[in-house]
This record gives structure tokens, C-alpha cells and sequence, in this order.
């Protein structure tokens, strides 16, 4: 069995972490092949420094913000991603393409088809399955709120951001393994994506 490179999709407060480590301890034990996990932006060796300047600025037009994200993504495929599928691993990675398409069109104005242009030319690999937890911007808010580190910019943002980025994700929840989180639990967030994702691995296989 091949290595699967997986992403998570939502807004902030949506669980993606929390989710990312169990997915990643399941796939590790359903395929029996090595899991790496990661986030964006970051996420690569190195890319802290980027992670820390992308997110405490806050002077960048909405076209500098979208480039430097790309170019971390550049830098996580060459880097960490694609060398963990080489080596037959699987991946599952706290977001992808969608990620920047939400943010920075839905929540910071750039037209749609010039970022998809943009994310086209730099031929990112495609995940094998995206998952987008779909969790109302008010208790996505209040968990971010009642976190006691530092905010970063789009944190900082609030409520109205949270609102559009949702909204933007919604728009294209026919590219992903959309999970209605509701007032779920963390516990039954995570069967339900394994069954969605048990479901297109059997039925791939087939």
C-alpha cells in the first residue's frame, strides 16, 4: 500500500490538531506504514522563522501574504512532504490549497480564480483525501478566545473573519470529506472520519 497524503481543512478552533493526532496514530496502525505529521504554515525543518514572520506581521497586502504562504508551501513539498512519500510514508498534513483559497479570498478579498491560477503554476502535489471539519464560527471563536497563548494576526481578526473563512470553505465543500462537527465530540468527530476514510481506501482498493 502506498502512503497517503492526507490534509485537514477549518477555520481556527476547529479542532485540526487535535484530529491531525489521532488520524495520524490510526493511519499508522490501518496501513502499516510509518504516519509524519505536520502543519502549515512552517511546518517543514526551518520553517518556524517563516511561520513567526508570516503571522506577527501585520503590514503585508493581501497579494505579499498570499506569495510567502505559497512560498512556505514550496518549501514544505520540496523539503518534508514529498521525501516522506518517496520513502512510502504517509502524510497528514493541518493544511492545504483550500486553506489559502478561504483565507485569502473569502476572508482577505483576492479574487478566486487568481489565487487558483497562482496555486496552479507551483504544481503542489494533490492530497488523496481532504477533510474539512465544518464547526460554527461562534464555538470555533470562544475555543481560540479561551486559549491563554498569544493570538496571531488572523486570530486577532475575530469573529467576522472566522464568518467569511466558513463561509468560503462551505462553497467548496464538494472537494472534501465534509464532517458536520455540530456540537460533536472529539471522539465522534474522529470515527466519523475514519469511516469516510476507511470507506474510500476499501473502496479503491476494490
Amino acid at each position: 500500500m502506498a502512503g497517503k497524503f492526507i490534509t485537514l481543512e477549518g477555520i481556527d478552533g476547529s479542532g485540526k490538531s487535535t484530529q491531525s493526532q489521532k488520524i495520524s496514530q490510526w493511519l499508522e496502525s490501518f496501513t502499516g506504514l510509518k504516519t509524519v505529521r505536520t502543519f502549515e504554515p512552517g511546518g517543514w525543518p526551518d520553517g518556524e522563522r517563516l511561520r513567526e514572520f508570516i503571522l506577527s506581521s501585520k503590514n503585508f497586502s493581501s497579494m505579499s501574504e498570499l506569495l510567502l504562504f505559497l512560498a512556505d508551501r514550496a518549501e514544505h513539498v520540496s523539503r518534508l512532504i514529498l521525501p516522506s512519500l518517496a520513502d512510502g510514508f504517509n502524510v497528514v498534513c493541518e493544511r492545504w490549497n483550500e486553506s489559502t483559497l478561504a483565507y485569502q479570498s473569502g476572508g482577505h478579498g483576492l479574487e478566486v480564480s487568481v489565487i487558483e491560477r497562482i496555486i496552479e503554476s507551483c504544481n503542489f502535489p494533490e492530497p488523496y483525501a481532504k477533510i474539512f471539519l465544518d464547526v460554527p464560527p461562534e464555538i470555533a471563536f470562544e475555543r481560540v478566545r479561551l486559549r491563554n497563548n498569544h493570538s496571531d494576526k488572523f486570530e486577532a481578526e475575530g469573529l467576522s473573519l472566522m464568518r467569511k473563512v466558513s463561509d468560503s470553505y462551505r462553497l467548496m465543500s464538494d472537494r472534501f470529506i465534509h464532517i458536520d462537527c455540530g456540537e460533536m465530540s472529539e471522539d465522534e468527530i474522529f470515527w466519523a472520519i475514519v469511516e469516510r476514510l476507511e470507506a474510500k481506501i476499501h473502496g479503491d482498493s476494490d
